[in-house]
């Protein structure tokens, strides 16, 4: 155990000495999607995560459609997959990482914490660790390199590629690779599957990967369950393992679950996802149960209804739909509806809260093809954006839209001729397909839209810029737009006293200066032609100058003042600027 004292020493060593915030443990390096960070415990609300982000102990980090990477140290990094939740320990408890929801990939050289042990990594190693959905344990397999593994009851693993082990409690499970070919260890000494299972139930599973279990109606014992296509009863709780996948139907409806997760086949045939992600479909009329409520789904036969669903550990779902419209129930009597694209969050306690939300209106419209780039200035910061198909998809299609080039975290809109999107501020790939039978094909158009915040406003400088210029019997321009500029006249002789002599049309001003430097203020010149030059010691310099002013009405922009941004339009507009 030595080893681990050393390492929480580690964590704890960088707040010696700190007066105010101590030293951070992680920093945001990179996001394929939109991260959150919630600051020293789960009783903070999640916030918006930029790049550079930096994490203290106690804070948590978690990813939605996309990944994550991490620096951790000076020495290791983490890739955080989809729908991770990271904890970074909590006030209070030994300074601990915890891998709460989802998979990561740590790299690099060091000793680290985590709440199942500790990690040494030596020679570049790399390991993934998945949370397994039972209380403090994980699976860890190694990616690469040399990793040793001292576990919470002072026992030391040396991992093996190729091999899975889950840590808990007290507790080392040996698991082959889904490739390997060996069967599973069992769970409680459970018999054989078939021998508890009846397989007259009336819900139809697949499952892909070593690592599932089930609890049959009136068991007390999980019992594993065997890779392959069955049937199981009414009332079966199934939980899945790392690197495990399954598929479920009942009533219509087809859940496809992911490692990590646990679902119960209701006495009703209501699938209830009580924890993980899952891909909902249905060919009809269906409802599935969630933690705080349900979600109902509509499906035909020609197109399907489906939806995506991720439970976290404190059992708040986030609902996508994804094809066809789907409706949210809370347990309070709330309700939602989902046009496709739109993503809202159902708690625990029944609460609804719209996350994504396709507007039923639009500050601009856009024919997709025409101007496949553009620029929006915007003082909002987003733009609703009507993009009309401009008849390339006679039977309707979706706009995909995503910081990602190739789509893979992408904000969907659906219609018959146009689709809306709410677009946020910064640069994003858009692209068109085209409905067919139910399904999309190959983009039809594609390109790239930026939305800058920015009012369009351009205020007039406080005081007139400043333009040098030489009296060196050259002839010099200057143009300006709004106000005549300061100039500045210089002389590059030597004397103790100066004089500039400016004239045009047939008038002349003088400024003395002891310096061979003279400040013409903007207020006294014009649109106009001048001759210059200056007199050193009462002796004129053999070099007379040319200074031409001219008012520039050339500039490409356009600047808006009235009417105000956001006003309602009066029977007769004013139109400013």
């Amino acid at each position: 155990m030595r080893q681990r004292a050393g390492l929480v020493a580690l964590f704890v060593v960088v707040c010696i000495g700190c007066k105010s915030k101590p030293a951070a443990l992680a920093e945001l390096m990179k996001a394929e999607g939109a991260v959150d960070r919630q600051e020293a415990d789960d009783k903070h609300p999640w916030t918006g995560a930029p790049i550079g982000t930096a994490f203290y102990l106690g804070d948590a980090v978690r990813t939605a459609d996309g990944g994550a990477r991490l620096k951790l140290g000076n020495s290791a990094q983490i890739a955080m997959q989809p729908h991770t939740v990271l904890r970074f320990g909590r006030k209070g408890a030994a300074s601990q990482i915890s891998v709460e929801v989802g998979t990561i990939d740590l790299s690099g050289t060091g000793n680290y914490g985590f709440d199942v042990g500790d990690v040494k990594l030596a020679q570049n190693g790399s390991i993934r660790i998945t949370a397994t959905g039972k209380p403090g344990a994980s699976s860890i397999e190694l990616l690469a390199g040399k990793v040793q593994i001292a576990t919470i009851d002072g026992k030391t693993v040396d991992l093996e590629v190729g091999k899975i082990i889950e840590l808990g409690v007290g507790v080392i499970t040996m698991l082959a690779a889904v490739d390997a070919g060996v069967e599973d260890a069992a769970v409680d000494a459970a018999p054989p599957i078939d021998a508890a299972v009846d397989v007259s139930g009336d819900a139809t599973l697949e499952v892909v990967g070593p690592g599932g279990e089930q609890l049959p109606p009136g068991q007390s014992k999980w019992a594993p369950l065997a890779a392959g296509a069955g049937t199981i009863p009414k009332g079966t709780k199934i939980r899945l393992g790392p690197r495990t996948t399954a598929k479920v139907t009942a009533n219509g409806t087809t859940l496809e679950i992911a490692g990590g997760s646990r679902v119960t086949v209701g006495d009703d045939l209501l699938l209830f996802l009580e924890l993980g992600t899952a891909h909902a479909i249905t060919t009809g009329d269906s409802e599935i149960k969630l933690p705080g409520g349900a979600l109902a789904v509509k499906g035909t036969a020609t197109s399907a209804g489906e939806a995506k669903l991720v439970v976290d550990n404190r059992a708040d779902a986030k609902i996508t739909a994804q094809r066809n419209n789907a409706k949210i129930t809370g347990s309070q009597g709330a309700t939602i509806d989902l046009a496709r694209g739109e993503t809202a969050t159902l708690k625990k306690g029944g609460v609804i809260t719209p996350d994504s939300v396709i507007p039923n209106y639009f500050d601009m419209a856009v024919l997709v093809g025409d101007t496949p780039s553009f620029t929006i200035h915007d003082p909002k910061g987003s733009t609703a954006v009507q993009f009309n198909f401009n008849g390339k998809c006679p039977n309707g299609g979706i706009v995909e839209m995503d910081h990602d080039p190739k789509f893979r975290t992408a904000k969907v809109s659906a219609g018959k001729e146009t689709a809306n999107m709410l677009v946020p501020g910064g640069s994003w790939s858009y692209r068109l397909r085209c409905t067919q039978g139910g399904n999309e094909g190959a983009a039809v158009a594609s390109g790239r839209i930026a939305v800058i915040r920015d009012d369009g406003r351009r205020p007039l400088p406080p005081k007139p810029g400043k333009n040098p210029i030489d009296a060196d019997g050259r002839t010099w321009s200057i143009s300006y737009q709004s106000v005549i500029p300061i100039v500045e006249v210089k002389y590059k002789g030597g004397g103790s006293s100066f004089k500039l002599h400016l004239a045009t049309g047939g008038v002349e001003e003088t400024y003395d200066s002891a310096t061979p430097v003279f400040t013409v203020p903007g207020t006294k010149l014009k649109e106009a032609t001048y001759t210059f030059w200056i007199d050193h010691d009462g002796v004129k310099q053999d070099k007379v100058s040319t200074l031409k002013i001219n008012f520039d009405q050339t500039a490409p922009q356009v600047y808006i003042e009235s009417p105000a941004n956001g006003s309602p339009f009066p029977a007769e507009i004013e139109v400013k600027g």
